[in-house]
């Protein structure tokens, strides 16, 4: 993160003054000023604090590909969808994987299964236009609740389906509810 930091605050600073300048000694004196003296009002400062914010916009924990491992409930929650019996065995019975990957500010969702592969750009807190993989079309939100943790709404007419994703370690558990129907699928990083 370090080196990143460095970069970042090298391109800022040559913005400020058109001067050469060592970035790693740079980057040290700015640290040791903030331990120093706390948060420096500075433009270098700033922008040591705007690369580390932005850092954090990573969601690292969620970045690469997971593989459904087991899934407990989940027809019940199709069937409050009102997805035809045939339509959900054969959904119940495929083990997607989720592949997330960032590209500036916004996250992209594949998911790849037997059936069907759908994929979700999307910049958080922003609505957008989805096409479920149960084939409904709703309008649907993501947020970040933390590093580790995704919720993702999607609005239909008939139903308000909430998808809260959690990563820990190699684990991510997708809680899946709609109205008093709650669903767990947990998945494994590949």
């Amino acid at each position: 993160m370090r080196n990143e930091l460095v970069k970042c605050t090298y391109v800022h600073i040559q913005t400020i003054r058109r001067t050469p300048l060592d970035l790693n000694t740079l980057f040290d004196l700015e640290v040791a000023n903030y331990i120093k003296r706390g948060p420096i009002q500075s433009d270098v400062s700033t922008t040591v604090l705007d690369c580390l914010n932005r850092k954090s916009t990573t969601m690292s924990a969620f970045l690469g590909s997971w593989k459904l491992k087991s899934s407990d409930n989940f027809d019940a929650v199709l069937q409050k969808l009102g997805v035809n019996v045939v339509k959900r065995k054969l959904i119940t019975s495929t083990k997607p994987e989720v592949t997330f990957t960032m590209d500036g500010d916004k996250m992209t969702m594949k998911t790849c299964s037997a059936l069907k592969t759908t994929t979700i750009t999307f910049e958080f807190g922003k609505e957008f236009d989805e096409h479920t993989a149960d084939d409904r079309d709703v309008k649907s939100t993501v947020t970040k609740e933390s590093e580790n943790k995704l919720v993702h709404v999607q609005k239909h007419p008939d139903s308000v389906t909430t998808t809260i994703r959690e990563v820990s370690g190699d684990t991510m558990t997708a809680t899946v509810t709609v109205g008093d129907v709650k669903a767990v699928n947990t998945y494994h990083k590949e």
